[in-house]
C-alpha cells in the first residue's frame, strides 16, 4: 500500500492525470501528494536505465543522487511555478553499463478540485544526440580556428589571399612584384615582364600627383593616403584607394578597389543634377503661372470692383461690359487651368471611339473663324480613317492651339494644310520620336510661315517658352498638345526650318472594334417639374451655385457635403430621379463608391459624376453602365443643366 491510499479512494484530478500519464510516449512521472508519491510510466522507467518499477517510491529517493541540483526545480512546482531544464547531464545504465545520457526536463504543477497544487508532472525528453552534435561542432570551429590562425600569421599567406592589390617598388618606380590581386583586378601578368614604371599606369589627371607621393616613399618619408585610377591590361580605368609604406630600399603600396563607390557616388551626382534641373523647370512653370494667374485675376478683380462700385451707385451703365470681362478672364483661367493639366499628362480625360474625319469637319467652321479671312486652308482626308480611342474635347482644343499658331507665324495671310492617314509600322520608328510597330492614324498641320530654328524646336514643348513677342502668348499651347497626344497613348514631334513652314504630326494608335452608332437627344427647353435631384458636392459655394441653378429650372433638389450624408437622404428620403455627385469628397468615402453603394440599394439609378482632378477615377465599367455619365469641372451652369436635362429624358 502506498500513501495514496486504495485506488477507489483517489480523486477525481489523480485518476485523470494518471491515465493521460500511462496513454503518454514521452518518459514521463507524476508526482502526488506531501510524500512526493511517483507513478511513472514504462518509458520513463527505460529512460532512467531502472531495472525494475519505481511505482510509490518517493521523487526525492529516486533523484536522490541529483537532489542538489533538482530540488530547487521540485520545490518551485509545489508552490505553482513550472520549470524547464535544458540540456542536464544524468548517469544511466543501459546495456549492462552505466553512462551518461543528457535530457531536458519539465516540471507542470497539477491542482486539486479546491485549486491547491496537489502534485506535479515531470516529462523527460532525451537530447544526446543534439548536445553531442553541437559539442563535436565547437570542437571542429575551434579547431579551424585555430589552424586559421596560424596559417594567417604567416606573412605569405597574407600576400597570396589579400584581395587588396599589394605592390614592392624598386627606386626607379618600377613594380619589383605584385600578389595575386593586381592580377586579378588589373588583368597584368609577371611585375618583372611590366616595361611601363607605376606612375605611367595611372591616369594621365593623377599621374603628377601619383609621382610625388611615389617619390616622397622613396626618399622614406610617410605619406596620407590618395585615391587615383589605374589602368587595366584592356585600356579602361580602375579606382584605388592608397596606402603607402615608406621604405629606401623597397618602398610598398596596398591599394584597395574603390571603383563601385566611385559609380555609385557618380550616380547619386547625377541623380542630384536631374532633380535640380528638375526644380529649376518646376520654378519655371510656377513663375510663369503666377504671373498669367495675376494677370486674369487683376481682370476679375477689377471687372467685379467696378460692377460693385456702380450697383451701390444705382448707376447701371456699362455693367454687361464688366460682367463680360469678368466672364472672358474667368474663361482664360480655365484654360490656363486645362493647358497645365495636359501639359502634366493629369487632366482627366473620357475617350471616346471616334472617327478623325468626321471631328475635323464638324470643327471646320471653328478652326475657320481662329484662322481668320486671309488664311487659305486646305484639309486633305484619308478616304478612310481607322478609329481612334481619345477624349474629342482636347483634341479640338489642340487643333485650335494648333491652328492659332499656325495663323501667327503666317502673320495672318498664309497657306495651312491638314491631313489626316492611316500609317503601319512594320518596325519601331527611327523618326524623332520613336513609336512602337502597330497601326497608327496621323494628324498633320502644316503651315507655310516663318518656320523654327533648331533651337526652337529643341524647346517647344516647354512650359512658358514662347517665341511670341511679351504679352501675346503663355507658352502653354504646344506643351498643352504634348500632354494630351502622350496621355492619349500616342506621340508628337515638330519638323521645321526657318523660312521653311512648320508642320506638327500628331501620331495616335489605331483603336479596334467598330464605331458606334451616334445618337442624338434633344434637350428639353421646358421646365422640369416634380423631378427630384441629389447633390453631392463638399465646395459649398459651387454646391449653393449649382442648387441655385438648377432650382430656377424647375428641380427639386436636396443637398450633402459629403457621401455619408448623401445616403443617409438616399435610403431614409423620397426616390430621386436623378444623384449628381463629385468624385473626391471628404471623409474617406468618395462619390465613386458612394456610387456603388447607391447602385447595390437601387440598380437602375441615374448618376451624374462631376469632376476636376482625382487620383480616384472612375472604372470605365462603372461608366458604360446605363443612366450613367462624367461631367469635368470646370463647366458652366447652362452646360450642367442641359446635361441633367438630357439624362432625365433618356
Amino acid at each position: 500500500m502506498t500513501p495514496l491510499g486504495d485506488l477507489t479512494s483517489w480523486p477525481p484530478t489523480l485518476r485523470i492525470a494518471v491515465d493521460m500519464l500511462l496513454l503518454s510516449p514521452f518518459p514521463c512521472t507524476l508526482v502526488w501528494g506531501a510524500a512526493l508519491t511517483v507513478i511513472h510510466n514504462d518509458a520513463y522507467r527505460v529512460m532512467l536505465g531502472l531495472e525494475s518499477d519505481r511505482q510509490g517510491h518517493a521523487f526525492d529517493a529516486l533523484w536522490e543522487q541529483h537532489w542538489e541540483s533538482m530540488g530547487t526545480f521540485v520545490f518551485k512546482v509545489l508552490e505553482g511555478q513550472g520549470s524547464l531544464v535544458e540540456d542536464m547531464p544524468l548517469p544511466v545504465h543501459r546495456g549492462g553499463a552505466t553512462t551518461t545520457a543528457w535530457v531536458t526536463g519539465c516540471f507542470s504543477p497539477i491542482r486539486n478540485d479546491q485549486g491547491m497544487v496537489a502534485g506535479f508532472l515531470h516529462a523527460l525528453i532525451e537530447t544526446t544526440t543534439s548536445v553531442e552534435a553541437s559539442r563535436e561542432w565547437r570542437e571542429q570551429a575551434q579547431s579551424f580556428e585555430g589552424r586559421l590562425t596560424r596559417y594567417l600569421a604567416d606573412p605569405e599567406h597574407t600576400w597570396q589571399l589579400s584581395p587588396d592589390v599589394m605592390l614592392m617598388l624598386d627606386a626607379d618606380l618600377r613594380v619589383r612584384t605584385a600578389n595575386p590581386a593586381w592580377q586579378r583586378l588589373l588583368g597584368w601578368g609577371e611585375a618583372s615582364q611590366l616595361r611601363a614604371t607605376l606612375p605611367e599606369l595611372f591616369h594621365p589627371v593623377d599621374r603628377t600627383e601619383v609621382r610625388l607621393v611615389l617619390m616622397a616613399l622613396v626618399q622614406g618619408r610617410d605619406t596620407a593616403p590618395f585615391e587615383g585610377r589605374v589602368r587595366h591590361s584592356d585600356g579602361h580605368y580602375r579606382w584605388f584607394r592608397w596606402v603607402g609604406i615608406a621604405n629606401q630600399a623597397l618602398p610598398a603600396l596596398v591599394g584597395r578597389d574603390i571603383t563601385e563607390d566611385r559609380d555609385a557616388v557618380q550616380r547619386l551626382a547625377e541623380a542630384a543634377v536631374r532633380e535640380s534641373q528638375r526644380m529649376e523647370s518646376v520654378v519655371k512653370v510656377a513663375g510663369g503661372l503666377a504671373h498669367e494667374m495675376n494677370n486674369v485675376l487683376s481682370g476679375v478683380g477689377s471687372s467685379l470692383e467696378l460692377l460693385e462700385r456702380r450697383i451701390a451707385q444705382g448707376r447701371m451703365e456699362r455693367v454687361e461690359e464688366y460682367v463680360k470681362m469678368a466672364r472672358e478672364c474667368a474663361q482664360r483661367a480655365i484654360g490656363l487651368t486645362q493647358n497645365l493639366l495636359a501639359f502634366a499628362r493629369s487632366q482627366p480625360l473620357s475617350p471616346n471611339p471616334l472617327n478623325i474625319n468626321r471631328l475635323l469637319q464638324e470643327a471646320l467652321p471653328m478652326l475657320r473663324q481662329t484662322l481668320g479671312t486671309e488664311m487659305r486652308l486646305d484639309v486633305q482626308l484619308d478616304v478612310a480613317p481607322w478609329p481612334l480611342q481619345v477624349d474629342p474635347d482636347p483634341l479640338r482644343n489642340a487643333l485650335l492651339h494648333l491652328c492659332s499658331n499656325a495663323r501667327d507665324a503666317c502673320l495672318g495671310n498664309g497657306n495651312l494644310t491638314i491631313r489626316t492617314a492611316n500609317e503601319r509600322l512594320a518596325m519601331a520608328s527611327a523618326g524623332p520620336v520613336a513609336l512602337p510597330p502597330g497601326d497608327y492614324v496621323t494628324l498633320q498641320v502644316e503651315d507655310d510661315g516663318h518656320g523654327m530654328s533648331r533651337e526652337d524646336v529643341a524647346r517647344a514643348f516647354e512650359p512658358f517658352f514662347t517665341t511670341k513677342p511679351l504679352g501675346q502668348g503663355a507658352g502653354l499651347g504646344l506643351p498643352m498638345v504634348h500632354g494630351f497626344v502622350q496621355q492619349s497613348g500616342g506621340q508628337v514631334w515638330i519638323e521645321s526650318m526657318p523660312e521653311k513652314g512648320t508642320r506638327v504630326v500628331l501620331m495616335f494608335p489605331r483603336a479596334l472594334g467598330p464605331l458606334p452608332e451616334r445618337a442624338y437627344l434633344d434637350v428639353l427647353s421646358q421646365q422640369a417639374w416634380g423631378q427630384r435631384l441629389l447633390l453631392v458636392d463638399d465646395e459649398d459655394n459651387l454646391r449653393g451655385l449649382m442648387k441655385e441653378a438648377l432650382v430656377d429650372c424647375g428641380f427639386e433638389v436636396c443637398e450633402a457635403a459629403d457621401a455619408n450624408s448623401a445616403l443617409g437622404q438616399f435610403r431614409h428620403g423620397a426616390p430621386f430621379d436623378l444623384v449628381v455627385t463629385d468624385i473626391g469628397l471628404p471623409g474617406g468615402f468618395s462619390g465613386r463608391q458612394m456610387a456603388k453603394a447607391l447602385r447595390m440599394i437601387k440598380p437602375e439609378q441615374k448618376i451624374l459624376f462631376i469632376t476636376g482632378y482625382t487620383s480616384d477615377p472612375v472604372e470605365q465599367a462603372l461608366l458604360d453602365e446605363p443612366g450613367t455619365a462624367l461631367m469635368f469641372k470646370p463647366f458652366s451652369l447652362q452646360t450642367l443643366v442641359e446635361q441633367v436635362q438630357r439624362m432625365l429624358q433618356a
